[in-house]
């Protein structure tokens, strides 16, 4: 349950314009929205089943609980999960500030499942912290795992609320809506750009070293 990828670096333009959208969009009933979060469910439990298989060679076990903070950071969680094959996730059952418009928020429910294989498939199998450069790359390896219908709530769930996060050192609204693609085409572009000039700028300096 490994994977190596690149760790791109977050465009600050970019992450600050998909910030004021995902802060100006409000909740919406749209049928496209439902439809986009509808199938990001169906498949982020189709992965949680898989992850958690008890006939599942190297199955992790997910449990929720009321403790705000089972873990005292990122590299807890995932030597928890690499070595002890367990993920405790913290339910927002008990947070009302934190519960999901559309996605279930009982203990164990859709949204505290969702979360369950973030950190999995994300944090955990590609060694990541939750630094904003860390939750980027999760987002768009974990983008892998789902259709493109559900990639469209995928982002607002991942690079919309961090963006926000990493903008505004607060923490977003749980919101059902779906950012215009072209800002996440931006966000994928810029980051590319960054991590190019990045090697660049360090290859050159190992040559004149």
């Amino acid at each position: 349950m490994s994977e190596t990828i690149g760790v791109g670096h977050v465009d600050p333009a970019a992450a600050r314009a998909v910030a004021v959208a995902y802060a100006d969009t409000p909740t919406t009933r749209d049928p496209f929205v439902a439809a986009a979060y509808a199938r990001l469910v169906t498949e982020s439990d189709r992965l949680f089943r898989q992850l958690t298989a008890p006939d599942r060679p190297g199955r992790v076990r997910i449990a929720f609980t009321t403790c705000a903070a089972p873990y005292a950071d990122a590299d807890e969680l995932i030597r928890s999960v690499r070595h002890d094959r367990l993920l405790e996730v913290a339910s927002v059952v008990t947070r009302r500030d934190r519960h999901h418009p559309v996605m279930g928020n009982d203990l164990g429910g859709t949204y505290d499942r969702f979360r369950g294989v973030h950190d999995v498939l994300g944090h955990a199998r590609l060694r990541l912290g939750f630094d904003r450069d860390g939750e980027f790359a999760v987002w768009r390896s974990q983008e892998r795992f789902h259709s493109p219908l559900a990639r469209r709530a995928l982002a607002t769930e991942l690079h919309g609320q961090h963006s926000v996060y990493w903008t505004t050192g607060d923490l977003a609204e749980p919101k059902a809506m779906l950012l215009d693609p072209r800002l996440l085409r931006r966000s994928v572009a810029a980051s590319l750009a960054n991590s190019s000039t990045t090697s660049a700028t360090s290859s050159t300096t190992k040559g004149t070293s």
